[in-house]
């Protein structure tokens, strides 16, 4: 039975340029029901394709282990993910409820593989549960004294 591929965590992938990247492939890899490897592989090799992309390419892209230097690579990936999906990945998407964005797949991967190449260390902010535990005591400027 093959493996099952998740997401990986924000601890294993940070937040950033490189996560971003494999948010939106693994998005599409989702709404092609999460298709094997090897289905992925054949159906690049099958196609009509002028770029390849072998199963440990797939699967390293799914884990953020590598951005490929080639837009082609990335594309094969993007446009048999939407095939699987039943998803033209070049036209444009309607708003979803939560964002205004309405490029399309293809886009939206390319963007954010722009972003990872650029910045691929590139880390954001980390999200605190409690927006008053992002200070620690030797920062901050509260004090236990009464104001008087």
């Amino acid at each position: 039975m093959a493996r099952t591929i998740r997401m990986p965590s924000e601890y294993d992938l940070p937040r950033g340029p490189l996560r971003d990247f494999v948010e939106e492939l693994f998005g599409l890899y989702r709404e092609a029901r999460r298709p094997t490897l090897r289905e992925i592989s054949r159906a690049i090799s099958e196609g009509d394709f002028t770029a390849t992309a072998s199963t440990e390419t797939v699967r390293r892209m799914l884990r953020g282990d590598t951005v490929p230097a080639h837009w082609a690579t990335v594309a094969v990936v993007v446009r048999v993910l939407c095939e699987m999906a039943e998803t033209d990945p070049e036209a444009e998407r309607g708003s979803n409820g939560y964002t205004e964005d309405h490029r399309s797949p293809l886009r939206l991967v390319e963007d954010a593989w722009h972003r990872a190449l650029d910045d691929p260390d590139g880390r954001y902010p980390l999200r605190a549960e409690n927006p008053w535990a992002a200070e620690t005591a030797s920062d901050s400027t509260f004090s236990d004294e009464p104001p008087f």
